[in-house]
């Protein structure tokens, strides 16, 4: 293989995990401090193609590895919060409810809160603003009809396109 070619790699590889360290800010500050990290390394990746330098692709592919570690574990450590603030919230309401949902039913809605971006819901306005204000990332609080027809608040990252890779 070539060494543009690893290059090339290496630099789509650092701007993926950059993108998802984005998505994983709101989940663990780490994660802010990893796209930080990816940030200076695509600067630098970039620089070594334009101006056809080598480097140390070892090293390079090795931060990569860590990087994607690092993020997995944080968007595991998401997922689990995930469950965590829609099981709290479903035994807040659990009087509406009628009764606790099942495991499909909390899986649907975790699937249903992934799939449309939204971090953490509360049925609760106050907590998911209380919620917000501990983050401290941009995010919106966006009140949404939820998949069981119950109004919810819920926390989605704002995508700040000047910072993002």
């Amino acid at each position: 293989m070539t060494e543009t070619t690893v290059l090339q790699q290496h630099l789509e590889k650092a701007y993926a995990l950059a993108y998802k360290a984005q998505k994983l800010i709101t989940a663990d500050r780490a994660a802010q401090r990893i796209k930080r990290e990816l940030e200076e390394l695509i600067s630098s990746l970039e620089e070594f193609q334009l101006y056809g330098l080598d480097y140390d692709e070892a090293e390079v592919g090795t931060k990569l590895k860590m990087y994607e570690k690092q993020l997995q574990l944080i968007e595991e450590k998401r997922d689990s919060t995930l469950l965590r603030s829609f099981r709290e919230m479903t035994r807040k309401q659990s009087d509406k409810l009628g009764s606790l949902m099942d495991i499909d039913e909390e899986k649907f809605m975790i699937s249903w809160m992934k799939e449309r971006g939204y971090e953490e819901c509360y049925y609760n306005k106050q907590d998911a603003l209380r919620r917000l204000d501990e983050i401290g990332v941009e995010a919106a609080v966006e009140e949404v009809e939820g998949p069981l027809g119950l109004d919810i608040w819920c926390l989605k990252v704002r995508k700040n396109e000047s910072n993002s890779v």
